[in-house]
């Protein structure tokens, strides 16, 4: 039996109407608000040792270690400064450094902005570094300092251009002590 709609109804219909309305705009209101950008938890950086310990003498590299959670990126250090990533030993009277070796980025064209060159992912930056000691310790410390300067973007959205210092105090050891090789996946099997 077809029943047609009568006054009586039409009070039940608004809350119904409503309710279907709000439901609605719940359901679209996640799609229109622009997603803020996690620039504190996006990229997390690490300074590594290519070996266990430092002897007088030795050649050896540290390298910084970018991950960048997915959807972010940093410029490549072509791109001009702030904007480009830049990787600055603090020197030290026991370490000696090298030229910063940068690793191939990427070119990427950013939604009709132009091309860039980005890393995305995780990013090893190396640098090779000489101890400048004539004898040293069995043990004790020596500490690589080294300035990191990015800009950390998404393909819509740059936070400030920023820097951090990274800090990592590597043992000493005697000329002729044996030393391990460690982070083969970035420096390599043979050191």
């Amino acid at each position: 039996m077809l029943r047609l709609p009568n006054s009586h109804d039409r009070p039940l219909r608004r809350p119904l109407l409503g309710c279907l309305l709000l439901a609605l705009a719940a359901a679209l209101a996640p799609a229109q608000i622009p997603e803020i950008p996690d620039w504190d938890g996006a990229a997390r950086f690490d300074l590594v040792p290519s070996q266990s310990a430092v002897r007088p003498g030795d050649h050896f590299e540290v390298a910084v270690v970018a991950e960048l959670e997915p959807g972010y990126h940093l410029y490549g250090p072509e791109e001009p400064p702030p904007t480009g990533t830049i990787v600055e030993f603090q020197e030290h009277g026991a370490l000696e450094a090298g030229e910063t070796r940068y690793p191939d980025p990427i070119r990427r064209d950013l939604s009709g902005l132009g091309e860039f060159d980005l890393y995305e992912g995780r990013v090893a930056i190396r640098i090779p570094l000489t101890s400048t000691l004539t004898s040293a310790p069995d043990s004790g410390t020596t500490e690589a300092s080294v300035l990191v300067r990015y800009q950390l973007c998404t393909d819509n959205a740059c936070s400030a251009p920023t820097s951090t210092t990274l800090e990592l105090d590597l043992p000493l050891a005697g000329a002729g002590t044996d030393v391990a090789p460690l982070h083969a996946d970035i420096f390599g099997e043979s050191r």
